[in-house]
């Protein structure tokens, strides 16, 4: 295995573990580094979303054929990610705020699959 196959295979393993923390214990991992106090969680667990897909990506990077960074398929795995956030914050009633305000979230993710199944057509 090559150093940047392995530098890869590193890079993945951070992300992804961070992403899980993020997503799955934001308060835990800002109280455990001595970060502000999250009061609310959408943010934390949006980010944590975002650097699973950067992870899911670089796995991509690896296993394809192609060699030319994250390439659209990198893209679609981090909006797909984010998308797949956002929703279940959604349905699970975790975003608060104004009725706007999650019309506008639900307007972002669809906006952001539809970019995603259009750079999948061209994957």
């Amino acid at each position: 295995m090559s150093m940047i196959v392995q530098l890869l295979w590193i890079e993945m393993a951070i992300k992804a573990s961070v992403g899980v923390v993020l997503v799955l214990f934001p308060r835990t991992l800002a109280r455990i580094f001595g970060l502000p106090t999250v009061t609310e969680t959408f943010w934390p667990r949006l980010f944590g979303a975002t650097l699973l897909g950067l992870a899911a990506a670089t796995f991509l990077e690896d296993h394809l054929a192609a060699k030319n960074g994250l390439g659209l398929s990198g893209h679609i795995a981090i909006n797909m990610a984010a998308v797949l956030a956002i929703f279940a914050m959604l349905i699970m009633g975790k975003v608060g705020g104004a009725r706007r305000g999650r019309i506008l979230l639900g307007l972002m993710a669809g906006a952001l699959t539809v970019l995603a199944l259009v750079e999948l057509a061209w994957a």
